[in-house]
């Protein structure tokens, strides 16, 4: 491993890396709009969600939602990730059609059934997690659209076409803030108006999107032995998914059951501030899947990740400090007194995310190996390390606990993830240049948790500079050198003449960005 400063690639690369991450940085910025605003949103409607529904409501549409992203991870059967990988390996039209098509196929088929199962099983779901029946009713359909508007969003993001993404993905925020206001305050739904507004924009937008892609998507090239190839590479990922999942959310259900239901509903609210680093990570994690497969070369796609993941740690890292800083105000001038302690959680939430999307990053070089049968050890072990901590840790200390198992379960997936992926596919990543990035931003998020006050005249300035002169402290370590920032300033000034045209094309794959199908 190399623990130089500057990224070491051979000469001929230099500007085919530049270049690489130009079109990486494009494409998550403009990914990045329809995910800011959404997660924006979630954050702004938060402060109206806490006046208007008690904690243990508010905990109940989290269990809904947890529910239903574990049951869309079984139901998809790996098939989202196995478009993309077969959408890239024959490099055709036809072929990349017919991986879409064959999966649209299969999507549909299975989530018809979970909405089937879950209509004749409400019942029982309802009284097994102590849901309100009502939420779980509209939890089955919004699983079936989830599922189904999931698909779609792929086809757009393999064939890179960012601009149309991001108009249906406002399209869908608008509706759904919109839809969510008018439920929850005039209307007075409580929990269930939250719920049914954030399925309202999906079933629209999914609908447009149905529309739009009709002569991409369809039955007429559905191909049974490229089926059985697909699963044969996904379903690994399936039960590494669900382990995952369990990592990311069963922990909601330990909270209900080892603390309270109130302490699950701010436990739930510090998750949804939490959901601002995910601005980033999202966009990046959105853009990367089609980004990195589109890199042919072994040694180019090597220094490509290599640089990607340093330049990620810092980005990350530099958020991380801003959102920790700036919760406690924001906490204790928005919600109710009762709703306080969710601040206390929030700095763990965001680093667990943050090495979830450090993983995510890793884990290519399984995806590019085609080790995936290793994958499910990987997240399962994680996932006992998480769910078996719960145990000790929420008794103990609460939500706090739950925070700590967080960060130390993902903190293993990553390391496990590491192991698999040099396995199959080697990347000398600079991880001293990251350890210290991690080292400076946990300094400065423990002098915003203890020596600065949470709100008033003093405190909120100096929380606010604290977020602000981040970059310093990485320059200080010799993280940040004169060469990064003359790349990064290069780089914005290209994302700055880019804006607002059509991306460019990735080895030969269509990137116009058109809504036009």
């Amino acid at each position: 491993m190399s623990d130089t400063n500057d990224e070491s690639v051979p000469a001929g690369h230099e500007a085919s890396l530049g270049t690489r991450l130009r079109q990486l940085a494009g494409h998550s910025a403009v990914y990045g709009l329809g995910g800011l605003a959404a997660k924006f949103v979630g954050i702004f409607l938060l402060p109206l969600y806490t006046h208007r529904v008690s904690r243990a409501d508010f905990g109940e549409v989290e269990l809904v939602m947890a529910g239903v992203a574990a049951l869309a991870i079984a139901l998809k059967l790996g098939l989202i990730n196995a478009m993309f990988r077969f959408s890239f390996v024959d490099r055709t039209a036809a072929a990349r059609q017919n991986a879409m098509q064959t999966s649209f196929t299969s999507v549909l088929v299975t989530s018809t059934i979970g909405l089937v199962a879950g209509l004749v099983l409400i019942d029982p779901i309802s009284r097994g997690i102590n849901v309100d029946e009502t939420l779980v009713l509209i939890g089955v359909f919004g699983l079936w659209v989830t599922i189904n508007y999931d698909l779609l969003t792929a086809i757009y993001r393999i064939e890179q076409r960012p601009t149309a993404f991001v108009i249906y993905s406002l399209t869908n925020v608008a509706i759904t803030v919109t839809v969510s206001i008018i439920l929850v305050v005039p209307l007075d739904l409580g929990a269930t108006g939250i719920i049914l507004g954030n399925f309202a924009g999906t079933y629209f937008v999914y609908t447009l999107m149905l529309y739009a892609r009709r002569d991409t998507v369809g039955f007429k090239h559905f191909d049974r032995p490229l089926l059985r190839r697909m699963l044969i590479y996904a379903m690994p990922l399936v039960p590494a998914g669900l382990m995952l999942w369990a990592l990311n959310l069963a922990d909601r259900f330990q909270i209900q059951r080892l603390a309270s239901a109130e302490a699950l509903g701010s436990f739930s609210a510090a998750s949804k501030i939490a959901l601002g680093i995910m601005l980033l990570i999202g966009a990046f994690q959105t853009a990367w899947a089609p980004f990195a497969h589109s890199i042919h070369n072994d040694s180019e796609a090597r220094s490509t990740y290599r640089a990607a993941f340093s330049y990620w740690a810092m980005v990350m890292c530099w958020a991380l400090v801003a959102i920790s800083a700036l919760t406690p105000p924001y906490v204790r001038l928005a919600f109710p007194a009762r709703w306080w302690d969710s601040a206390s959680v929030v700095p763990l939430l965001i680093g667990g995310s943050i090495l979830y999307g450090a993983y995510m990053i890793i884990r290519i070089g399984v995806n590019r190996s085609g080790r995936t049968q290793f994958t499910p050890v990987v997240a399962a072990a994680a996932m006992a390390v998480n769910v078996g901590l719960n145990f000790v840790l929420i008794p103990a200390w609460g939500i706090v606990g739950a925070g700590v198992s967080t960060v130390i379960g993902y903190s293993t997936l990553l390391l496990l993830a590491w192991f698999n992926a040099q396995a199959g596919f080697p990347v000398a990543y600079h991880w001293s240049r990251v350890a210290r990035t991690v080292g400076v931003a946990c300094g400065f998020v423990a002098i915003s948790i203890w020596a600065i006050p949470d709100t008033g005249p003093v405190g909120i300035p100096l929380r606010v500079l604290l977020a602000l002169v981040f970059p310093l402290g990485l320059m200080a370590v010799g993280v940040l050198t004169p060469g990064d920032r003359a790349r990064i300033r290069r780089l914005a000034r290209a994302m700055r003449s880019r804006r607002g045209k059509s991306q460019r094309p990735v080895d030969g794959v269509d990137a116009s960005g058109g809504i036009i199908p």
